[in-house]
């Protein structure tokens, strides 16, 4: 008789006590329930990468792609750019993992649009007699990787100081 009460009606799994108090203690003071968490896998890697084109009608020009992708879609997503713009035409200048490959890309293209080059989709293209060149995009690039880093320690360091200091 107890094993039939202690299951829960919606799943096959056993029944969760502290989840269920965690419920009835949200309904009791109005708190709004837990949202549900996306399935997300921890061990899957997000890579940042700037890829280096060199365009064949105007050689002048500089330009660089950049991406993002997860690993298993990483190898698809680098091809579909080789697709676009010719595989002869660029080189692989730089791949790093990262926490949030789209917020690196925003900073990355928020950074260039504020020396003035142009930023469109992916593409990154110097104005023309611009001092930049691949090895000074890539520590350019690097520098705002550490940014991020630092930014993301000083966040958890500042959430830890806080609960250390009101445990």
């Amino acid at each position: 008789m107890t094993t039939n009460s202690a299951k829960d009606k919606n799943s096959e799994g056993d029944y969760d006590l502290v989840e269920e108090i965690d419920n009835h203690l949200r309904r009791l003071f109005y708190i709004k329930p837990k949202a549900e968490n996306p399935k997300l896998n921890p061990y899957v890697v997000e890579f940042f990468g700037v890829l280096s084109l060199t365009d064949l009608r105007a050689p002048q020009r500089k330009l660089w792609v950049i991406y993002y992708a997860k690993q298993p879609d990483l190898d698809k997503t680098v091809d579909e750019i080789h697709e676009k713009y010719g595989k002869k035409n660029m080189f692989d200048m730089y791949r790093t993992p990262v926490f949030s490959g789209a917020a690196l890309r925003d900073s990355v293209k928020k950074h260039f649009s504020n020396l003035k080059w142009f930023t469109k989709g992916n593409l990154l293209e110097a104005p023309p007699k611009s001092h930049f060149n691949d090895e000074r995009v890539v520590k350019t690039i690097t520098d705002l990787h550490h940014l991020e880093h630092q930014r993301l320690y000083n966040y958890v360091m500042v959430k830890n100081m806080w609960f250390s200091r009101y445990r």
